[in-house]
């Protein structure tokens, strides 16, 4: 749920609060942040292209063309789906 201007104000004012209080722990605090949802959105790439190449090597082996269109469907979609982990809608 996206927050409104509201509280991106107050978790502003918080931030910089910290920050004249502690900048070690804000420094940390920042650091960390955009790591996770870079791990995330390598953690989804891994399985959606494991998944993606999976289906296509079954369609392969076992002559079944819906698997491998299922396949190269999740192969094209892979952009677009990181995409939209990496700049989520605000």
């Amino acid at each position: 749920m996206p927050i409104n201007w509201k509280e991106r104000r107050a978790l502003r004012d918080i931030e910089e609060h910290l920050a004249a209080e502690d900048p070690a722990l804000a420094g940390l605090l920042r650091a960390t942040g955009p790591a996770r949802s870079g791990r995330l959105v390598r953690r989804v790439r891994r399985w959606v292209l494991t998944a993606a190449v999976t289906l296509v090597a079954l369609g392969m082996i076992l002559d079944l063309g819906g698997l491998m269109v299922a396949g190269i469907l999740m192969l094209s979609t892979l952009p677009v789906l990181l995409a939209m982990l990496w700049h989520p809608c605000r």
